[in-house]
């Protein structure tokens, strides 16, 4: 068993070769395996499981154990790999974690056509070995705190299947145009690294998701990114000046750009953009439900320094509540199916900093002859920020939602913003995680990108023309 006290494996083990699955144990006092034959007589081995044998130093030939999937040697002190490695065609997994004193691989292991994970963090690895794009159906790769890495030669041209990559903590001071070759990306792991940029080719990446670069403090601009990007954090990138097509996609999105006060002078920009690609989609959402009998809801946001609510909000209130005056039939008549948010985000206790926060809001409807009802929609998660932040989104109601409130005639008559700490699987509200300012704008079937406002034209002209202070004040 991995961690447990065994100093040996018994020569009988050996003749065991039926075996569909031998887990090897994992002791601290092992330097290397017992005895080099025992795994060639295990031909039927499946798993090598040496995980955590902190003093094992090298395997021996293992060309026999042709039928092996996963070897484990995480956290060990293994310092190479045997060239007969390339010998396992069925292997899928290796997981070399945490090995401080592996430099190398050998090349043979290219030789594997079948492996499709390679886990190398936190290991001493200076380079991979070649030619690695022959490993076509590696779906993932971990270099995550590899700080040995010479470089970053990876020839993307071939890796076609790989689906995760992490680069996390890699000392990585520029990435390759050839980033846009890794067809089946879908999550992409950059955090604290030392590049300035990220290549243009990154928008051919289709299938790409998630995109985490927060912590790079020398990146100083974000280029327009894939159309089915989920989720972007890009926190804590001091000196990011600029970004573009936040919401431009027609999905779900969250970004989170917390702490990126070198922002404050594009913000007016980023904002404008941002709420006019809401209006692209709130269009295309109207359209959709026009089409469709039924379809989900869809929501996003992104968080931002700033601390004043833009004018074109319809509606806005100081605290975390907006009361609202709406005609009676409104839902019906005029077919509200969605609504813009910005709520100013104010966090009071620093014993908060590494929790986890849900925001949701709470409409309270009245019904026709029924008495008032709340309506509580989640809207995403946030993390803790300071000092204040603008946390500008999204939520386009499902059919459901429609259908109820257009038959009721429901009237919204308020709206509220707020907190709770995830805990597990249950949430608790909380006072120390404020709402300073909040604006709501809904979207109704009157609503065209020619009669609704241009968002460029309802901001505050005179502040904006005034010199830039330390925090914006124009919107």
């Amino acid at each position: 068993m991995p961690h447990s006290n065994i100093e040996q494996l018994s020569e009988s083990v050996q003749h065991h070769g039926k075996l569909n699955q031998i887990i090897m144990a994992a002791c601290n006092i092992f330097t290397k395996t017992p005895n080099p034959s025992l795994i060639q007589h295990l031909n039927k081995l499946v798993i090598l499981n040496l995980s955590g044998c902190s003093k094992l130093k090298s395997l021996p030939e293992i060309s026999s154990a042709g039928n092996i999937e996963k070897i484990l040697l995480d956290g060990t002190a293994i310092e190479e790999l045997p060239s007969s490695i390339g010998c396992l065609s069925r292997l899928l997994e290796l997981n070399l974690g945490d090995c401080k004193n592996l430099k190398t691989l050998p090349s043979s292991l290219c030789k594997l056509k079948s492996l499709e994970e390679i886990c190398l963090t936190g290991s001493a690895i200076e380079e991979l070995p070649s030619p690695i794009e022959c490993l076509s159906a590696l779906c993932v790769l971990d270099l995550g705190d590899c700080k040995s890495l010479k470089s970053l030669k990876l020839p993307f041209d071939g890796l076609y299947s790989l689906t995760y990559l992490y680069l996390t903590d890699c000392a990585i001071t520029e990435l390759p145009e050839s980033l846009g070759l890794l067809s089946s990306l879908e999550e992409l792991y950059l955090e604290r690294n030392n590049f300035e940029r990220i290549p243009e080719s990154i928008i051919r990446l289709s299938k790409l998701s998630s995109l985490l670069v927060s912590y790079c403090e020398r990146l100083q601009s974000l280029p327009k990114l894939p159309c089915n990007l989920y989720w972007l954090d890009a926190q804590h990138c001091t000196t990011l000046e600029s970004l573009s097509g936040l919401f431009s996609s027609y999905k779900c999105v969250f970004f989170y750009l917390n702490e990126n006060f070198k922002l404050d002078r594009k913000l007016r920009g980023i904002v404008e953009d941002a709420l006019q690609n809401i209006q692209l989609m709130a269009t295309a959402r109207w359209k959709e439900i026009r089409e469709k009998i039924s379809y989900p809801a869809l929501q996003g946001h992104v968080v931002l320094p700033g601390n004043e609510i833009p004018m074109w909000f319809s509606s806005q209130g100081m605290g975390s509540s907006i009361t609202l005056k709406m005609q009676p039939g409104c839902f019906s008549n005029n077919k509200v199916f969605g609504f813009v948010f910005c709520a100013i985000v104010a966090f009071r206790d620093h014993h908060v900093r590494d929790w986890s926060f849900k925001f949701y809001c709470e409409f309270k409807i009245k019904l026709k002859d029924c008495d008032p009802h709340v309506i509580q929609r989640y809207l995403g998660r946030v993390n803790y920020v300071e000092p204040d932040h603008l946390l500008l989104g999204y939520y386009f109601f499902n059919h459901q939602d429609l259908n109820g409130c257009w038959e009721y005639n429901c009237v919204p008559e308020a709206v509220q913003f707020y907190f709770k700490k995830v805990l597990g699987s249950e949430t608790e509200t909380l006072d120390c995680c404020g709402v300073k300012k909040c604006g709501i704008h809904l979207f109704h079937a009157s609503d065209s990108m020619d009669s609704m406002e241009d968002p460029s034209k309802v901001f505050n002209r005179k502040e904006v023309e005034e010199p830039h202070p330390k925090r914006l004040k124009y919107l």
